[in-house]
């Protein structure tokens, strides 16, 4: 895969993981914190990848 494409699903998993991270902190779910935590990191290492 390209890197334009990794920035691409680097971005989207932040995002992702940004949002359910708001969603998560409404009606307290534990899981989707953690889900959202990973997402964000996941994204974070697909920016970085070069």
């Amino acid at each position: 895969m390209c890197p334009e494409r990794w920035k691409q699903i680097g971005l989207c998993a932040l995002l992702l993981g940004a949002a359910i991270l708001i969603a998560a902190l409404f009606p307290k779910g534990l899981l989707l914190f953690f889900a959202a935590l990973l997402l964000i990191c996941c994204g974070v290492g697909l920016l970085r990848r070069r």
